[in-house]
């Protein structure tokens, strides 16, 4: 019997070095394996993970093996999300592994402790290696204990609930889990600590304890505050966007060879899973993102579409779409969303009590999100009724030229809601923008009536491509939709003798900015502002920045402001970064230029304190 169950789920679900789609968890039962047996298919990885922590035998066996052995044994063949990344059997396993991998790569080219001597940190070196490796390990081991429901059957065929903090379930038992309803998002990270002892050997912990500046960072990263973490932080999270990146995308690895690149209409439908069942897109209430009735699923169309790209992009996926339309061209072909005759959108009339909205929508089955039909939400006091008015466009006011960009770099059309973001001094928007999937042009909540900062809505631009000195495209924000800002842009400043006679635009643009930072003319750190203050320095918003000092000839002045070589240059050699503005209830991404703290002081120039609400992404 337990051989059938098991022939089924190989056919139902990726394995860890299969080349098939990985689907979501089996409800059936495990066996309780040792932990040779579940590392056996990582043999090569766990080789690779040994070179790289470069420590002596008796080290590595008494410090890292018996950790991978406890890890392994522990997690078993559970999965790390229910429909995302790793979902199949033994993914919590697999990605802890990449993670760990990753996460020495990264740690090789960095010096730790920061801002320490040599001599220090030569004598810390391994600590800070084996900091790094435990830190991988722990930072997704919370899953298994707030996210999933484990029941544990005995020989004798009784059965009870299980949870990694009671310790390693018994070799010779069997095992089967399900995801809890309703659980909150992250919060896994929180237990890390609760299980380090379970997991760490007693003097790994003695050794990661003796230095209590690396003990300090190791506790923020375990529990997800990469920013308290410090390099340490920044190391664990990189290492784990690119494992999520490289399983959600099916890219080519070492370790899996044969792996196909994942169909782009799977991996967005995988990416609405999560972002629906995680609650990032909420349901079923005033201003919610999306509907359900008996059969469907009605998703609020730009907001769904811009927050699935934000997400795509955030996780370092390759090959995603810059327009809102080509996303939902992509889900109407394969069948995702139901269409309205030629088209994907539908304008529907919601109504929950006494509150009714006339919104775009894109119409999906619910057994696409949900194929258990136990676990769909209850629409109990949600009407939706499609209209017979055809919406006007597809696009949702994406209707700009379509000019794609390298797979790979990060679009800056995606303005979702998020409910928990800190302020942002946002200005007031009239009532008569209305929220754009709006058909009576009322705002549909009070939440989705402030606008982004005017950068992240810069006018549209030309189509017309900018190329940097190696004739490569870069990634220049041309193709954002239109926003109208609340004061003129401010006048180009006159230019001196010296500098006309010069001719060159990079320099007068260069002039201009200098002379607009020191007079206040030029805003800095404010919603309609194209310069901000971040901790890295000063960044300019491409390519809103050069369209105001010269609104025809733009896109040559910022190929000779690249000839300068004031900016700094990402670790891929491009032009451009990506910052990601936060406002009350609303974030997105934008373009920029970054001009280092080295630079800006050479330059002669006082800036403000950094602007809170304006980050820097890390390239991957």
């Amino acid at each position: 019997m337990m051989r059938t169950t098991l022939q089924q789920v190989r056919r139902w679900f990726q394995a860890p070095n299969d080349a098939t789609v990985p689907q979501r968890p089996s409800y059936g039962r495990f066996e309780v394996q040792g932990a040779d047996a579940l590392l056996a298919p990582h043999n090569g990885l766990v080789s690779t993970l040994k070179g790289l922590a470069g420590v002596p035998e008796s080290h590595w066996q008494r410090l890292y093996q018996a950790l991978l052995d406890r890890f392994a044994a522990l997690v078993q063949l559970l999965p790390a999300s229910e429909a995302h990344h790793h979902a199949g059997p033994g993914g919590l396993l697999r990605h802890g592994l990449e993670v760990a991998h990753n996460a020495l790569l990264l740690r090789r080219g960095i010096l730790l402790p920061p801002n320490a001597s040599p001599e220090e940190q030569a004598s810390q070196q391994d600590l800070w290696t084996y900091a790094c490796f435990t830190s991988a390990l722990l930072h997704d081991l919370g899953k298994p204990v707030v996210d999933q429901e484990i029941t544990l059957y005995h020989t004798d065929g009784s059965g009870h609930s299980w949870t990694p903090v009671s310790g390693p379930m018994p070799e010779g038992s069997q095992y089967q889990m399900t995801f809890r309803h309703g659980r909150a998002h992250r919060q896994h990270e929180r237990i890390a600590p609760l299980l380090a002892p379970i997991l760490l050997p007693q003097h790994g912990l003695d050794w990661l304890a003796s230095a209590p500046t690396l003990l300090d960072a190791w506790l923020a990263a375990i529990q997800g505050a990469m920013e308290d973490a410090g390099p340490l932080g920044a190391i664990i999270a990189k290492a784990d966007r690119r494992s999520v990146a490289e399983n959600l995308a099916g890219g080519v690895t070492p370790q899996m060879p044969t792996t196909r690149i994942k169909p782009l209409a799977e991996r967005l439908l995988t990416g609405l899973r999560h972002l629906i069942t995680s609650g990032e897109l909420p349901l079923n209430r005033r201003g919610a993102a999306g509907f359900t009735d008996e059969h469907h699923l009605w998703l609020v169309s730009k907001r769904a579409i811009d927050a699935l790209l934000v997400h795509l992009i955030e996780e370092g996926q390759p090959g995603i779409p810059t327009r809102n339309s080509r996303v939902m061209d992509e889900l109407q072909q394969h069948g995702i969303v139901v269409p309205n005759e030629d088209r994907a959108i539908w304008l529907c009339d919601i109504t929950i009590g006494n509150w009714r909205q006339s919104l775009t929508c894109l119409k999906i089955d619910l057994s696409r999100i949900w194929p258990d039909p136990d676990q769909r939400p209850s629409g109990t006091g949600v009407t939706v009724h499609p209209t017979d008015t055809k919406p006007t466009t597809d696009v949702d006011s994406d209707e700009e030229a379509d000019q794609e960009r390298r797979p790979s770099a990060p679009d800056s059309q995606t303005p979702p809601v998020h409910a928990n973001a800190p302020d942002l001094p946002l200005p007031p928007i009239s009532a008569s923008s209305g929220h754009p999937d709006s058909h009576d042009g009322k705002d549909i909540a009070d939440d989705l009536a402030l606008p982004l900062p005017m950068d992240l809505n810069t006018d549209r631009g030309s189509s017309e491509g900018v190329t940097e000195d190696t004739d490569k495209q870069i990634e220049a924000d041309t193709n954002t939709p239109t926003a109208q800002p609340t004061t003129s842009a401010p006048p180009p400043l006159k230019k001196t003798e010296e500098e006309q006679a010069s001719g060159d635009p990079g320099k007068q643009f260069l002039a201009w900015l200098r002379d607009g930072l020191a007079t206040g003319r030029l805003a800095i750190n404010t919603p309609q502002a194209r310069i901000h203050v971040i901790e890295q320095g000063l960044v300019l918003v491409s390519p809103g920045i050069f369209k105001d000092f010269d609104s025809a000839r733009w896109n040559h002045v910022q190929k000779r402001f690249q000839k300068l070589k004031l900016h700094q240059r990402t670790h891929d050699n491009m032009n451009i970064w990506t910052c990601k503005a936060t406002g009350a209830r609303k974030q997105a991404l934008m373009k920029v230029y970054l001009i280092s703290k080295t630079e800006v002081s050479e330059l002669g120039l006082t800036l403000p304190l950094p602007n809170p609400a304006v980050t820097l992404l890390p390239m991957a």
